[in-house]
């Protein structure tokens, strides 16, 4: 930080605390014995005692304390004023708070409440010398919609609304790539969120602190991914440095997330680490005037890491058998915590919680010569970091721990693979004539005795999964069989014709928009469009190839582009350095100690 950044913290804070007793005391500077509403100016005698009286309790210069109580004094009026004018004229008066790399003179900006974000973005982007294209407006924690009006959006008189410039690139193509890259990653990931990991090949899903996948209903599956898509995104900016486009995401993300039922919610720690971030960003951008608000983020954080670590982080122990990757998140916690204590005014708290800090820093300090000594052996140094952490700086017991990760995603992914491949051919054989799915483990020895898989197929569904009566069919009546396997040949799954009638269409208009198709989706379209009546079509089986293959390539583009500048590691958000945490905890000690 630098001396200016430090002296506007040190001139929050002191009218923090000045506010914080006020309240507490009941004491309101905007009416008499304080203010003479005649003269319409302070009573400066009135101040001065005040000032008086506070001195002892907040050990403070007088001096200081009477700049304070006159700055919020005027603050109050100010906001008064506002309230009055709109409730007259439906004129919002919004505080200006730039983000760094941004200046303006004015303080202030007014504009109708029913007008658009757009409109106020143009207004800013006047008032701060820059693109309208490359900024974006913070409010009330919410990123300020540009096509809905300020009224729509619950945006109030004398709110306060932070700037922040997006890009620091003057080409508008860029610009134009940066405003198309948020509704993009939402129709990707909502895309891809629908798709089923055990049968397609391009999916996104949730899993659990292990890595393994949680089984969750389409719709709310696909809820949620859009918004931890948005946050893997913010945090993707994060690494890069780019705070102002990460905090965007990040608010992005919990709009998303708002939206998904809470107990949902409650199964992943997402939510609480994307609360984690937000805070982060404020304190990166140097947002001193949001981070008292970031209270509330940080509490939900703490309450949702002690669910799913423990309190002592034992829960953690049991799943992964470490607790030094996690250890990291808690620290940059407790350090926010310490770092929104200090701004409230609430100096002895933030001192206990900034000594925590302190003291897990130390825990967490890596050796650097161990580290280089074990990407000399071929990991990487996020591996080499993550694995000292955990085996609390043991060398041996680290790499022990990488293989022992290395081997555990391994055997996920293997099983997984075998899973899809299953479900796959399960989904390829179809079901028999009771419904039952065909029995794969039969059909394979079926095919090892030499026949077809289609034949093979066909007689176990005649069979209902019983594999001497499907050998028996195959050995006395092999030309039925053969006739059976041709009809099925193309035909649809009944779960699909299910999904499709569930809709409102008939179950023969389904299965003839399905093998004209070929997916559900497009069926489904193709009905919608010719209000539920199609008829069969003589190229259904070339034109059902090519419409999947259309489908599977518009699958792997959704793919490609959701997984750029992210990590597939899911413990990459685990690896800090620590460096700039070291940095804010020894700035705010030395506050503290001044």
């Amino acid at each position: 930080m630098d001396s200016t950044s430090i002296a506007e913290i040190q001139e929050e804070t002191t009218l923090t605390k000045i506010r914080t007793t006020l309240n507490e005391q009941k004491i309101k500077l905007w009416e008499p014995p304080y203010y003479d509403k005649d003269k319409k100016s302070p009573d400066e005698s009135k101040v001065h005692e005040l000032a008086v009286i506070l001195k002892t309790e907040l050990d403070m210069p007088i001096p200081h304390l009477i700049q304070g109580l006159l700055m919020l004094q005027q603050n109050a009026l100010e906001k008064l004023a506002a309230r009055k004018r709109f409730d007259e004229t439906g004129v919002l008066y919004l505080r200006l708070r730039c983000a760094r790399g941004l200046k303006t003179r004015m303080r202030m900006v007014e504009i109708n409440s029913a007008e658009s974000g757009a409109n106020l973005v143009n207004k800013i982007g006047g008032l701060v010398d820059r693109n309208p294209a490359m900024l974006r407006l913070i409010s009330g924690g919410k990123v300020i919609q540009e096509e809905k009006s300020l009224k729509e959006q619950g945006i109030r008189t004398s709110s306060t609304v932070m700037v922040v410039q997006i890009s620091s690139q003057e080409s508008v193509q860029v610009i134009a790539e940066q405003r198309r890259l948020l509704e993009q990653t939402k129709k990707d990931a909502g895309r891809l969120g629908g798709k089923d990991a055990k049968k397609d090949d391009f999916y996104l899903q949730v899993a659990d602190q292990s890595g393994k996948a949680l089984e969750l209903p389409v719709e709310e599956r696909r809820a949620l991914i859009i918004a931890m898509s948005l946050h893997e995104k913010g945090r993707a900016a994060l690494v890069k440095g780019d705070y102002p486009l990460a905090l965007v995401l990040f608010l992005e993300a919990e709009t998303e997330f708002s939206a998904c039922r809470s107990d949902l919610v409650e199964q992943v720690d997402n939510f609480a680490i994307l609360n984690l971030d937000i805070a982060w960003c404020y304190l990166m951008l140097q947002n001193v005037s949001e981070l008292p608000n970031a209270a509330n983020r940080l509490e939900v954080c703490e309450r949702k890491f002690k669910e799913s670590y423990g309190t002592n982080l034992e829960r953690l122990q049991t799943i992964k058998g470490s607790t030094g990757q996690e250890a990291a998140l808690l620290m940059r916690l407790h350090l926010l915590q310490g770092i929104v204590a200090f701004h409230l005014g609430r100096e002895k708290e933030s001192k206990l919680l900034l000594k925590k800090t302190k003291i897990e820093s130390e825990l967490l300090e890596v050796n650097e010569q161990l580290l280089l000594q074990i990407v000399d052996m071929g990991y990487s140094v996020k591996e080499a970091r993550l694995g000292l952490r955990s085996a609390k700086g043991d060398i041996t017991e680290a790499v022990d721990h990488i293989n022992r990760r290395r081997e555990e995603k391994e055997e996920i992914k293997r099983k997984e693979k075998e899973e899809r491949e299953l479900e796959k051919k399960r989904d390829r054989l179809g079901k028999c004539a009771d419904g039952s799915w065909v029995n794969v483990g039969y059909h394979n020895t079926l095919t090892r005795m030499g026949f077809t898989e289609k034949v093979a197929a066909a007689a176990l569904k005649q069979a209902n999964n019983s594999l001497n009566l499907a050998v028996q069919l195959l050995q006395e009546e092999p030309d039925l069989i053969e006739l059976a396997a041709k009809e099925c040949d193309g035909s649809v799954l009944d779960e699909d014709i299910v999904k499709l009638v569930s809709l409102g269409y008939s179950p023969e208009m389904s299965r003839i928009a399905l093998e004209n198709e070929g997916t559900v989706e497009l069926a489904a379209e193709s009905l919608l469009e010719n209000q539920g009546v199609v008829t069969p079509s003589e190229d259904s089986g070339e034109k059902k190839g090519k419409k999947r293959r259309k489908e599977e390539k518009k699958d792997q583009e959704a793919y490609d582009r959701i997984k750029e500048g992210i990590s597939r590691e899911e413990e990459d958000h685990l690896d800090m350095d620590l460096k700039l945490e070291k940095e804010y905890l020894e700035n705010y000690l030395k506050l503290l100690e001044k």
